[in-house]
């Protein structure tokens, strides 16, 4: 995106560095993007296909306007602090002229910079939208940050993917659920009860969720957090929650017969599926309590 325009500086002034000891990790860039979300009131949209040959990673925060004074005031530390790993640069659009203007980090010898830059050379004061440009290491930090980045729910600090990105979580320093989960949830904010994790997967994701139970019968710890929501009468979209359940019964051709007072269950292959409400798996209670809410 830089390449597209001839930059002239508009303004420079000297920002004070954080007291940091640390080690840099992606937890920490992660904590700056959610902090953007906070402050942005948006769910970025992000990119590694832009730039392959050149490991950047492009986030888009839409349908804000913002200072760059209010930015730099708020997240210059974050920027010289990420500056160890990576190189971020920040475009945007002044608002009544429409030029692209270009927010970076500049280091001489033990000072930092905020340096704007536009393409006519004055000064922006108010900038519409925000992309970051993060420029990765190589393909592999590329790659890592983009996988992070997609398996974010913003909202909530809370990262929800395979068993797989645990080697990642550890890497980078990142608190990890160690429960027999169907899922590895990351919190990169430290302060989410483990039964919030259910508000956070997405519908593709409870439908897997009950696929796993019906194929290999284990009883996820999820289950347990969705009884005891249920009993508490506490549970959110209870409605997904069925249809997502309606969902992995019919791709795996199970079906129903549901009768006044008891039903019957078949799966693909014909044989009939027996589970019980006094079961010591959450699973089945659960199952049977979102098909008979009022008789259980």
């Amino acid at each position: 995106m830089k390449e597209m325009h001839f930059f002239r500086e508009s303004q420079r002034e000297e920002i004070s560095s954080p007291h940091f000891k640390d080690s840099v990790t992606m937890k920490i860039l992660l904590q700056f993007l959610s902090d953007l979300c906070a402050w942005t009131h948006t769910i970025p949209r992000s990119s590694a296909e832009i730039e392959k040959d050149t490991h950047s990673f492009y986030i888009l925060f839409c349908d804000f306007a913002f200072s760059d004074q209010d930015f730099w005031q708020i997240f210059g530390g974050y920027l010289i602090i990420l500056r160890q790993k990576w190189k971020i640069s920040i475009f945007g659009t002044e608002l009544s002229t429409q030029e692209t203007v270009e927010l970076s980090l500049d280091q001489q010898n033990d000072k930092f910079y905020m340096v704007q830059k536009t393409v006519s050379g004055r000064y922006a004061d108010s900038i519409s939208s925000l992309c970051l440009r993060i420029q990765c290491a190589d393909v592999a930090d590329a790659a890592a940050v983009s996988l992070l980045c997609k398996n974010m729910d913003w909202q909530s600090g809370v990262l929800v993917a395979g068993w797989d990105l645990c080697k990642i979580f550890e890497q980078e320093h990142i608190p990890w659920l160690h429960q027999n989960t169907c899922y590895c949830y990351g919190n990169i904010l430290e302060d989410q009860e483990q039964e919030n994790y259910l508000d956070i997967l997405s519908f593709p994701q409870k439908v897997n969720l009950w696929l796993r139970f019906l194929e290999n019968g284990f009883d996820y710890a999820e289950f347990g957090w969705l009884y005891e929501r249920i009993s508490k009468r506490e549970l959110n979209n209870r409605t997904e929650w069925e249809l997502a359940l309606y969902s992995s019964l019919k791709q795996l051709d199970y079906h129903l017969k549901i009768f006044k007072s008891e039903f019957e269950l078949y799966d693909g292959k014909g044989v009939r599926r027996y589970f019980s409400f006094d079961s010591e798996q959450n699973a089945q209670r659960v199952l049977l309590k979102l098909l008979f809410p009022v008789n259980m």
